[in-house]
Protein backbone atom coordinates (compact mmCIF):
# COMPACT_ATOMS: atom_id res chain seq x y z
CA UNK A 1 0.00 0.00 0.00
CA UNK A 2 2.80 2.41 0.92
CA UNK A 3 4.41 1.75 -2.47
CA UNK A 4 1.20 2.70 -4.34
CA UNK A 5 0.78 5.87 -2.27
CA UNK A 6 4.33 6.82 -3.13
CA UNK A 7 3.72 6.25 -6.84
CA UNK A 8 0.51 8.32 -6.75
CA UNK A 9 2.32 11.15 -5.01
CA UNK A 10 5.10 11.09 -7.58
CA UNK A 11 2.58 11.12 -10.43
CA UNK A 12 0.75 14.09 -8.91
CA UNK A 13 4.03 15.94 -8.50
CA UNK A 14 4.84 15.30 -12.16
CA UNK A 15 1.50 16.76 -13.24
CA UNK A 16 1.98 19.80 -11.02
CA UNK A 17 5.37 20.41 -12.58
CA UNK A 18 4.03 20.17 -16.15
CA UNK A 19 5.11 23.13 -18.29
CA UNK A 20 2.71 25.82 -19.57
CA UNK A 21 2.75 24.09 -22.95
CA UNK A 22 0.20 21.67 -21.53
CA UNK A 23 -2.36 24.48 -21.98
CA UNK A 24 -1.80 24.49 -25.74
CA UNK A 25 -5.02 25.17 -27.67
CA UNK A 26 -5.66 22.37 -30.21
CA UNK A 27 -7.91 24.55 -32.39
CA UNK A 28 -6.80 27.66 -34.22
CA UNK A 29 -8.61 30.79 -32.89
CA UNK A 30 -11.23 32.17 -35.26
CA UNK A 31 -11.64 35.84 -36.13
CA UNK A 32 -14.75 37.46 -34.59
CA UNK A 33 -17.71 37.88 -36.89
CA UNK A 34 -16.06 35.75 -39.60
CA UNK A 35 -13.73 38.66 -40.35
CA UNK A 36 -10.78 38.26 -42.69
CA UNK A 37 -7.69 36.83 -40.96
CA UNK A 38 -5.50 39.65 -42.28
CA UNK A 39 -7.70 42.61 -41.39
CA UNK A 40 -5.90 45.89 -40.82
CA UNK A 41 -7.13 47.66 -37.71
CA UNK A 42 -7.28 51.46 -37.46
CA UNK A 43 -4.54 53.20 -35.48
CA UNK A 44 -4.80 53.81 -31.75
CA UNK A 45 -4.33 57.08 -29.95
CA UNK A 46 -2.07 57.70 -26.95
CA UNK A 47 -4.74 56.22 -24.66
CA UNK A 48 -4.95 53.03 -26.67
CA UNK A 49 -8.38 53.85 -28.13
CA UNK A 50 -9.07 53.14 -31.80
CA UNK A 51 -9.27 56.22 -34.02
CA UNK A 52 -12.45 56.13 -36.13
CA UNK A 53 -13.97 58.68 -38.55
CA UNK A 54 -16.71 59.40 -36.00
CA UNK A 55 -14.70 60.53 -33.03
CA UNK A 56 -15.02 63.95 -31.41
CA UNK A 57 -17.45 65.35 -34.00
CA UNK A 58 -20.08 68.01 -33.31
CA UNK A 59 -22.62 70.08 -35.21
CA UNK A 60 -23.12 69.45 -38.91
CA UNK A 61 -20.21 67.01 -39.09
CA UNK A 62 -21.71 64.75 -36.44
CA UNK A 63 -25.16 64.93 -38.02
CA UNK A 64 -23.81 64.16 -41.50
CA UNK A 65 -22.05 61.02 -40.26
CA UNK A 66 -25.16 60.08 -38.29
CA UNK A 67 -27.33 60.43 -41.39
CA UNK A 68 -25.00 58.23 -43.44
CA UNK A 69 -24.91 55.60 -40.69
CA UNK A 70 -28.70 55.38 -40.69
CA UNK A 71 -28.74 55.32 -44.49
CA UNK A 72 -26.39 52.32 -44.50
CA UNK A 73 -28.53 50.63 -41.86
CA UNK A 74 -31.75 51.20 -43.79
CA UNK A 75 -30.17 49.69 -46.90
CA UNK A 76 -28.27 46.79 -45.40
CA UNK A 77 -29.79 45.76 -42.07
CA UNK A 78 -32.00 42.71 -42.18
CA UNK A 79 -32.98 41.90 -38.64
CA UNK A 80 -36.24 41.58 -36.73
CA UNK A 81 -36.84 45.34 -36.73
CA UNK A 82 -35.46 46.17 -40.16
CA UNK A 83 -38.84 47.11 -41.70
CA UNK A 84 -39.46 49.58 -38.88
CA UNK A 85 -35.95 50.94 -39.35
CA UNK A 86 -36.60 51.58 -43.04
CA UNK A 87 -39.88 53.32 -42.22
CA UNK A 88 -38.27 55.47 -39.52
CA UNK A 89 -35.39 56.42 -41.82
CA UNK A 90 -37.78 57.46 -44.59
CA UNK A 91 -39.65 59.55 -42.04
CA UNK A 92 -36.40 61.26 -41.02
CA UNK A 93 -35.68 62.12 -44.66
CA UNK A 94 -39.19 63.52 -45.12
CA UNK A 95 -39.36 65.50 -41.87
CA UNK A 96 -35.79 66.77 -41.75
CA UNK A 97 -34.98 67.15 -45.44
CA UNK A 98 -34.23 70.85 -45.02
CA UNK A 99 -31.77 70.21 -42.20
CA UNK A 100 -30.10 67.43 -44.19
CA UNK A 101 -29.61 69.75 -47.16
CA UNK A 102 -28.26 72.49 -44.89
CA UNK A 103 -25.86 70.03 -43.29
CA UNK A 104 -24.64 68.77 -46.66
CA UNK A 105 -24.06 72.34 -47.81
CA UNK A 106 -22.08 73.05 -44.63
CA UNK A 107 -19.91 69.97 -45.15
CA UNK A 108 -19.26 70.93 -48.77
CA UNK A 109 -18.44 74.52 -47.79
CA UNK A 110 -15.90 73.24 -45.29
CA UNK A 111 -14.20 70.53 -47.34
CA UNK A 112 -15.36 70.79 -50.97
CA UNK A 113 -17.42 68.44 -53.12
CA UNK A 114 -14.60 65.99 -53.87
CA UNK A 115 -13.70 65.66 -50.20
CA UNK A 116 -17.39 65.27 -49.28
CA UNK A 117 -17.75 62.44 -51.79
CA UNK A 118 -14.58 60.76 -50.53
CA UNK A 119 -15.76 61.05 -46.93
CA UNK A 120 -19.19 59.68 -47.78
CA UNK A 121 -17.69 56.65 -49.53
CA UNK A 122 -15.41 56.02 -46.57
CA UNK A 123 -18.32 56.24 -44.16
CA UNK A 124 -20.50 53.92 -46.24
CA UNK A 125 -17.74 51.32 -46.23
CA UNK A 126 -17.13 51.84 -42.52
CA UNK A 127 -20.73 51.41 -41.40
CA UNK A 128 -21.22 48.45 -43.75
CA UNK A 129 -18.46 46.32 -42.17
CA UNK A 130 -20.11 42.87 -41.93
CA UNK A 131 -18.60 41.69 -38.61
CA UNK A 132 -20.22 44.56 -36.70
CA UNK A 133 -23.69 44.42 -38.26
CA UNK A 134 -25.20 42.12 -35.66
CA UNK A 135 -24.64 44.76 -32.97
CA UNK A 136 -24.91 47.82 -35.20
CA UNK A 137 -28.33 47.17 -36.74
CA UNK A 138 -30.37 47.09 -33.51
CA UNK A 139 -28.62 50.24 -32.30
CA UNK A 140 -29.38 51.98 -35.60
CA UNK A 141 -33.02 50.92 -35.35
CA UNK A 142 -33.32 52.30 -31.83
CA UNK A 143 -31.74 55.63 -32.78
CA UNK A 144 -33.86 56.02 -35.91
CA UNK A 145 -36.94 55.51 -33.77
CA UNK A 146 -35.75 58.07 -31.21
CA UNK A 147 -35.10 60.68 -33.89
CA UNK A 148 -38.67 60.30 -35.12
CA UNK A 149 -39.91 62.28 -32.12
CA UNK A 150 -37.24 65.00 -32.17
CA UNK A 151 -37.25 68.45 -33.69
CA UNK A 152 -34.26 69.64 -35.70
CA UNK A 153 -32.58 71.52 -32.85
CA UNK A 154 -32.81 68.57 -30.47
CA UNK A 155 -31.55 66.18 -33.11
CA UNK A 156 -28.53 68.37 -33.83
CA UNK A 157 -27.75 68.70 -30.13
CA UNK A 158 -27.91 64.93 -29.59
CA UNK A 159 -26.16 63.98 -32.82
CA UNK A 160 -22.68 63.55 -31.23
CA UNK A 161 -24.01 61.18 -28.56
CA UNK A 162 -26.11 59.19 -31.02
CA UNK A 163 -23.16 58.98 -33.40
CA UNK A 164 -20.97 57.64 -30.59
CA UNK A 165 -23.60 54.96 -29.93
CA UNK A 166 -23.58 53.98 -33.60
CA UNK A 167 -19.78 53.89 -33.62
CA UNK A 168 -19.50 51.64 -30.55
CA UNK A 169 -20.30 48.33 -32.31
CA UNK A 170 -17.35 48.89 -34.63
CA UNK A 171 -15.00 49.84 -31.81
CA UNK A 172 -16.14 46.75 -29.92
CA UNK A 173 -15.38 44.66 -32.98
CA UNK A 174 -11.91 46.18 -33.28
CA UNK A 175 -11.15 45.31 -29.67
CA UNK A 176 -12.40 41.76 -30.19
CA UNK A 177 -10.25 41.44 -33.30
CA UNK A 178 -7.19 42.74 -31.44
CA UNK A 179 -7.72 40.03 -28.80
CA UNK A 180 -8.06 37.48 -31.59
CA UNK A 181 -4.70 38.59 -33.01
CA UNK A 182 -3.07 38.04 -29.62
CA UNK A 183 -4.71 34.61 -29.26
CA UNK A 184 -3.69 33.65 -32.78
CA UNK A 185 -0.07 34.64 -32.17
CA UNK A 186 -0.07 32.60 -28.95
CA UNK A 187 -1.62 29.62 -30.75
CA UNK A 188 0.97 29.78 -33.53
CA UNK A 189 3.76 30.05 -30.99
CA UNK A 190 2.38 27.10 -29.04
CA UNK A 191 2.02 25.07 -32.21
CA UNK A 192 5.65 25.77 -33.07
CA UNK A 193 6.70 24.56 -29.64
CA UNK A 194 4.57 21.43 -29.98
CA UNK A 195 5.96 20.67 -33.44
CA UNK A 196 9.50 21.17 -32.25
CA UNK A 197 8.90 18.82 -29.32
CA UNK A 198 7.34 16.21 -31.59
CA UNK A 199 10.13 16.44 -34.16
CA UNK A 200 13.43 17.03 -32.34
CA UNK A 201 16.46 17.71 -34.50
CA UNK A 202 18.60 14.69 -35.14
CA UNK A 203 22.31 15.06 -34.75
Amino acid sequence: MTRWIGLAAAFAATLAAAPAAAQYMPQEPQAPGYAAPNLRLPPRDERGDFVTPNRDLTGHEAFWNLKIALNVAAIGCRHAGSLQLISDYNDIIARHGGLIRTTEAAVIARTGVAARDKLSTRLFNYFAQPPAQREFCPVAGSIAQQIGGMDGATMMAKAPTMLADLDRPFVNFYHAYARYQVDLAAWRSGRSVQMAAANPERK
